[in-house]
């Protein structure tokens, strides 16, 4: 079982894992004992569930410290008719102040819920699998006009290399990249690079190449390399499009080239006879 059905799966359970050892969970669990991205992510989920589930149980509870006194403040700052300069104030009846307070009270806990669903939502936009018609069309939605449009390539954000940097295809020599490497908006685990491929007659290919971690896509693709990948267009028709999987460094790759330049490329990476 791979990644991204493991979590599905575990998904599916209940927030307080009281259904962990039920049979459709075994090999889920049994995959998350080995993988080790698995574990972290789903206790980051489970402290995710459990806090809003405090939360929400707690609505009767009395606010963080200070947070009542702060917003008491905005609202009289904000009031129609707000009179900064007036020294005298009419004590308010016990009843109407305990309503207030009661009032506060709950808006404070809506907004601790309202940011709860904000950050949960947002965490989720951001560990939701990609698949591959995405990542061949993401040059189009970032507005890049060709694979040299190295204006739009540093636009996108730093990539922190670990490792020795982002992974390489087999069969291509780790020279033809050009440094440094981008990476995907808010996806700090993808890779996006320049390269050029030498060809005879100091001749290249140009292109960009997208290294991206096989538990990030929802669909892998079934040829294992760019020569075995059938190319597509993009959607915006600027670019010619291959993916492919590479099981040994568990990344998926995708090559874009300018229209009409794949072949040459393919015909650069398949092995000369010596």
């Amino acid at each position: 079982m791979n990644c991204h059905d493991a979590l599905q799966q575990l998904d599916s359970a209940r927030p307080d894992g009281s259904d962990w050892d039920a049979p459709e969970l075994r090999d889920a669990r049994r995959h998350l004992d080995n993988c080790h991205g698995c574990t972290t992510m789903m206790a980051q989920r489970h402290a995710w569930d459990r806090a809003f589930l405090e939360t929400a149980a707690n609505l009767a509870g009395a606010p963080p410290d200070g947070l009542e006194t702060k917003i008491h403040a905005s609202l009289r700052s904000h009031a129609p008719g707000h009179q900064p300069d007036v020294t005298t104030i009419a004590p308010e009846p016990t009843s109407q102040r305990n309503t207030r307070h009661q009032w506060l009270k709950g808006l404070v806990a809506l907004v601790l819920l309202i940011g709860i669903g904000l950050a949960w939502q947002s965490r989720l936009a951001e560990t939701e699998s990609l698949t591959v018609e995405q990542l061949r069309n993401w040059p189009d939605a970032r507005q890049f006009e060709s694979v040299d449009d190295f204006e739009a390539l540093a636009a996108l954000p730093e990539w922190i290399e670990s490792q020795g940097g982002p992974p390489v295809p087999a069969g291509w020599d780790p020279a033809w990249m050009r440094r440094p490497a981008r990476g995907w908006p808010s996806r700090n685990t993808i890779a996006v690079t320049a390269f050029r491929v030498p060809l005879a007659r100091k001749d290249s290919v140009s292109g960009l190449l997208l290294a991206v971690p096989i538990h990030d896509v929802a669909q892998v693709p079934t040829a294992h390399h760019a020569t075995g990948s059938r190319p597509r267009y993009s959607r915006s028709g600027r670019f010619s499009t291959t993916a492919w999987t590479d099981n040994a460094s568990g990344t998926v790759f995708v090559c874009l080239v300018a229209p009409g330049q794949f072949e040459r490329l393919r015909r650069a990476l398949v092995p000369r006879p010596v």
